[in-house]
């Protein structure tokens, strides 16, 4: 009985981390709002896909929330705090390496095609976004265009708490 105990958590352990990034590359980034991982993304609480969005031709691209039926999904990398990802800039220009900005309270989560300093980004046990440590603090806004964008302590009456999990395989 014992060691049948210990095979079910073995395989139940094995298959969770299979759907974790094992790297700091090529991940997407949900939203949701469950604290703990799933094997299947898409089994996560309010699930949603983000992707970049430019609002107004600006320089900085904002993170969206967005549902079933997107074209393709930004991956992700995480290197000194900053995470990046290749994206044509607006209008269908050319391709950049986009990364993000230090994160800051009661700002959306930014990234700019150019360098950035060491940023304030980690994935706490592989999974889960944090600043400077931090696991509390996203939430999803209501921001330019009606779009839901993702900020840092975001205190707007339309801002919603959330969780932002690295996966390997898009939620739908």
């Amino acid at each position: 009985m014992w060691i049948s105990t210990l095979s079910v958590f073995a395989v139940a352990g094995a298959s969770l981390c299979a759907a974790l990034p094992t790297e700091l590359t090529n991940f997407l980034l949900v939203t949701t709002s469950q604290l703990n991982p799933s094997a299947n993304s898409s089994e996560l609480k309010a699930v949603s896909a983000t992707s970049l969005f430019d609002p107004f031709n600006q320089p900085a691209l904002l993170l969206r929330l967005t549902g079933p039926g997107y074209g393709s999904l930004p991956n992700f990398t995480l290197t000194s705090g900053t995470l990046s990802t290749i994206a044509s800039a607006p209008f269908g220009g050319a391709k950049y390496r986009y990364n993000s900005t230090v994160v800051a309270a009661g700002k959306e989560l930014q990234f700019l095609a150019s360098e950035q300093p060491a940023g304030n980004l980690a994935l706490d046990e592989g999974y889960l976004l944090t600043v400077n440590g931090s696991r509390e603090g996203w939430t999803i806004c209501e921001g330019a265009l009606s779009n839901d964008v993702l900020s840092w302590k975001g205190n707007g009456t339309t801002c919603e708490k959330t969780y932002v999990h690295a996966v390997t395989k898009a939620p739908y």
